[in-house]
């Protein structure tokens, strides 16, 4: 047997090989009946393939610090663990889902909001334990906070600050934060006709809300998810369509004085 035949024959058997190996890991896409399309590893059941076992939802270094922040601006909010992608907006020129897969999942530890759950300040913790990928992580979020106007305050787990140095060291930063939420809002009576005519609706009061940040913007949605799949149906639209339409009674014919059968 020739040289160049062996050859060619290992050729294909390699090419053979190949071909069963992509095959075998390929994903098989499967016609999901809410219209769509998932692959073969949505068959598994998430409970019994990821078991659910519940843990803290803080460490004790963020324990501390929360503790730290509660007491230091009692007039304020706190909220731990928020996703990026909460309370960022970014625009849509370029792919969302690549924004979320660089930094908008990421989770800042702690979030300072005034009473209107307006963010006005970050509190990121870090640690001699900190692996180098942590901190390019923490870098890349301190890097998209300030770039959206977020004031973010680098505390360390190990040698937190006082109550009284925390409330300093914010207050400088951000101003006086007994009036961050307690604006008032401002009536203002509207000129109402002295003898209004018969069949007027009456005018109500209008609350004006002066606010320096104008304009308020409301958090993206917490569907969030469902902007990375075009195939999906938004989910008000498929609660109605579930609903089954309840049969309409019969109504009396007005022409004929009697009722329809």
């Amino acid at each position: 047997m020739s040289l160049e035949l062996l050859v060619l024959i290992g050729v294909l058997l390699l090419g053979a090989v190949v071909v069963l190996l992509v095959q075998r890991n390929r994903k098989v896409a499967v016609v999901d009946p809410e219209g769509g399309k998932r692959s073969r590893g949505d068959d598994i059941d998430t409970v019994i393939a990821w078991p659910p076992e519940v843990t803290r939802l803080l460490t004790a270094g963020e324990r501390g610090a929360h503790e730290v922040l509660i007491k230091a601006l009692p007039e304020c909010m706190m909220f731990a663990q928020v996703p990026l992608a909460r309370f960022i907006k970014v625009p849509r020129r370029h792919s969302y889902a690549e924004w979320l897969t660089r930094v908008g999942h990421l989770c800042a530890d702690l979030v300072i909001c005034d009473r209107s759950t307006l963010v006005i300040g970050v509190v990121l913790l870090t640690s001699a334990r900190s692996s180098e990928r942590a901190e390019r992580r923490r870098t890349r979020m301190t890097r998209v906070l300030k770039a959206a106007g977020v004031k973010v305050f680098l505390w360390r787990e190990e040698s937190l600050p006082s109550v009284e140095f925390a409330r300093d060291q914010i207050t400088q930063r951000i101003g006086d934060v007994e009036e961050a939420g307690a604006r008032k809002p401002e009536i203002i009576e509207p000129k109402v006709p002295s003898r209004p005519t018969p069949g007027s609706i009456p005018v109500p009061e209008v609350l004006n809300m002066p606010f320096d940040d104008e304009p308020r913007r409301e958090p993206p949605p917490s569907t969030w998810f469902d902007d990375l799949d075009s195939g999906r149906v938004p989910l008000e639209s498929e609660q109605r369509q579930q609903q089954p339409q309840r049969p309409q009674a019969n109504k009396p014919d007005p022409w004929s004085g009697t009722g329809r059968r």
